[in-house]
């Protein structure tokens, strides 16, 4: 797992350089990993609704979940900084089957708040593998070429994650029963965040003595810039994943908008991957406004298009340009802002900024699609993108190193 040769310029040289660095093993281990967290919440939704016979209790399962793992991720990533990885995932994985054991307890009681408070549990006991596998980057890629390969690398596998999940849980529900899918995400946590821990890198990020770890210093405010970036992200998936089903939905089926929605990925997988091509004096402060104002031309052509599916589809294909491009731009900075031993940490609350976001831009854009008009719950995304470009403007011009995070 050596880093001290030069990484190299061409685009599938410096992906294949990637298992060299981490070993062959690690990019599948943390992407069957990271797939219980995009499964879990609709999962949630789809158990309690059934389970109960009201969709408004699955809702409001479902927001518990969001808002446990909003609040768990964070202190986990914490605990993991300052314990290690490994120790902190197997304890977390240990606590995540004993909530979803809480949550089926619950559900045979019919009382709805034990349901909300065990659903709750759920998402807080939820592993965040994509922050941790970033954090582990920081200490492994040596060369900030090979951070930068890869973070978009890790921006393409929670892309991919997040459309296969929620497939698998619709696949598995159709071939089983709510419980059927739940439970095949306890299954992939139980193995895969189990094999992700105990990889030979989680000693890449062992904790630092407690002198270092005194003079790194705090966590900067600044990266609250970051933060809020996500928090506009995370609108934009939600705002836009509601538009969608609402134009879908006009025009007599609802299950189209996922496929129209899926089509963000391909978009967002080609631009990311080509992300680390761009010159270093395409700073991060100019693509950070470059993607928020390529997020409001895009929530601009799917206003216009809605809801004639074919050409909004186009328009969401042409979102997603700018979707991995951002996600990547931020995560970036966050990496540098992050003193040594504060990766996971600083991880983590990106995470929980864009599950806040998913849930604020699924509300305002169902409410205002409802009411008014797909287009209209476009308009969330727009503002979201309008934001994450105004934020442009407190990127510092300079971060921390990268790879000592």
């Amino acid at each position: 797992m050596s880093t001290t040769t030069p990484a190299p310029t061409g685009l599938l040289s410096r992906y294949a350089r990637l298992p060299r660095i981490a070993g062959r093993a690690y990019l599948p281990a943390t992407t069957l990993a990271r797939l219980p967290i995009t499964m879990v919440p609709l999962a949630v939704l789809a158990l309690v609704t059934s389970a109960s016979g009201s969709v408004a209790v699955g809702g409001l399962a479902s927001a518990a979940a969001a808002v446990g793992e909003a609040v768990g991720v964070p202190v986990v990533g914490w605990s993991a900084d300052r314990r290690g990885q490994r120790a902190v995932l197997l304890v977390v994985v240990a606590a995540h089957l004993l909530a979803l054991t809480g949550l089926f307890a619950a559900l045979d009681t019919d009382r709805t708040p034990l349901v909300l408070a065990a659903a709750a549990g759920v998402g807080f006991t939820l592993p965040s593998v994509g922050g941790f596998s970033r954090a582990r980057w920081l200490r492994m890629a040596g060369d900030p070429q090979d951070v930068a390969t890869a973070f978009a690398a890790e921006g393409t596998i929670d892309e991919a994650t997040f459309i296969l999940g929620p497939a698998l849980v619709g696949l598995v529900g159709v071939l089983g029963d709510p419980a059927a899918a739940l439970l095949t995400a306890a299954g992939l946590t139980t193995v895969f965040v189990t094999v992700f821990a105990c990889h030979p890198t989680h000693r890449r990020t062992a904790p630092l003595p407690r002198t270092a770890s005194r003079a790194a210093g705090r966590v900067p405010w600044v990266v609250v810039v970051p933060v809020v970036a996500m928090l506009c992200m995370g609108t934009v998936f939600g705002a836009t994943q509601t538009g969608v089903t609402a134009a879908a939905e006009t025009v007599g089926s609802a299950s189209l908008g996922s496929l129209v929605y899926a089509v963000s990925a391909i978009g967002s997988t080609v631009t990311t991957l080509c992300l680390v091509l761009l010159p270093a004096r395409f700073t991060l402060r100019a693509r950070w406004a470059v993607c928020g104002a390529g997020l409001v031309l895009g929530a601009g052509l799917m206003a216009a298009t809605a809801p004639r599916l074919g050409p909004l589809t186009v328009a969401v294909l042409l979102l997603g340009l700018f979707v991995g491009p951002a996600l990547v731009t931020v995560n970036t900075l966050a990496a540098r802002l992050a003193p040594p031993g504060r990766g996971a940490f600083v991880m983590a609350l990106l995470n929980s900024g864009v599950v806040l976001g998913v849930a604020t831009g699924a509300s305002l854009g169902g409410a205002l699609a409802e009411q008014a008009g797909p287009a209209w719950g476009f308009a969330v995304v727009g503002a979201a993108g309008a934001l994450l470009a105004a934020t442009a403007l407190a990127v510092p011009r300079t971060g921390g190193p990268a790879a000592g995070a």
